[in-house]
């Protein structure tokens, strides 16, 4: 991936903060200690995830809790989750919300909707949180005619980004968010030898950089989220 030339610039580059691998593990367990304990039922979720094979692939706590922290901060009600899994990002977003919020997540995996529907009965979410199954670009169009959102969370195949965003752009109202998981992919974001995944996640970034709709960024928490908040007919600086 080729960096602009502004990009490039010794002087920015100089100013970037990184830290050895102690250093870092050392810091993200200092903010899960302060900022984002799990409870007994999202320790519980986690471990069942790896207990039952399956992709262990959620958000970490310290993810969670600014998933927690978006929402809380614009006053979310209706929260729209791509990719379920287990739940575990599920319930931080649903523990956000008002008592009369409600979280739609779509699953395209029978077998992982069935062990979500278990994990939010355990949470005490199941009038607050709605299973979708099918795989999402299905789903997504008839979704268009319920309330509206006021928060996107992807999570799901990288392919789809693109097409994920079309929708949200299309559906959610202004001042909506929209956030997706796994902006750097692990480091392959900026790859000589880009795979399917990380080429669709490039070509989100580059939407939601340059849509004039959109006010983004990237918070470099965890994989990094990818952050645009809906700003129809105000432009961008």
């Amino acid at each position: 991936m080729t960096l602009s030339p502004s990009s490039n610039h010794p002087d920015l580059l100089d100013r970037i903060q990184t830290f050895d691998a102690e250093t870092q593990r050392g810091l993200t367990a200092f903010t899960r200690e302060l900022f984002a304990q799990e409870d007994e039922v999202l320790a519980h979720v986690r471990r069942r995830t790896r207990e039952l094979g399956m992709p262990e692939i959620q958000i970490r706590p310290e993810e969670g809790k600014i998933l927690y922290f978006l929402a809380r901060m614009i006053g979310a009600r209706h929260i729209l989750e791509v990719g379920t899994l287990a739940g575990y990002s599920t319930i931080w977003l649903a523990r956000a919300l008002p008592d009369d919020g409600s979280v739609v997540t779509l699953e395209v995996e029978p077998a992982h909707a069935r062990v979500a529907r278990e994990h939010f009965a355990l949470a005490g979410l199941n009038g607050r949180v709605e299973i979708v199954e099918g795989s999402a670009h299905e789903t997504l169009p008839v979704l268009a005619r319920r309330e509206p959102f006021d928060m996107m969370f992807i999570d799901a195949d990288k392919a789809g980004y693109p097409a994920y965003l079309a929708w949200a752009l299309e559906n959610l109202p202004n001042g909506a968010l929209i956030v997706a998981h796994n902006a750097f992919r692990g480091g392959d974001l900026i790859s000589n030898t880009p795979d399917e995944a990380v080429l669709a996640t490039r070509e989100l970034l580059n939407a939601m950089a340059r849509d004039e709709r959109l006010l983004s960024t990237i918070i470099p928490v965890g994989d990094g989220f990818a952050v645009g908040m809906i700003q129809r007919g105000v432009g961008t600086p």
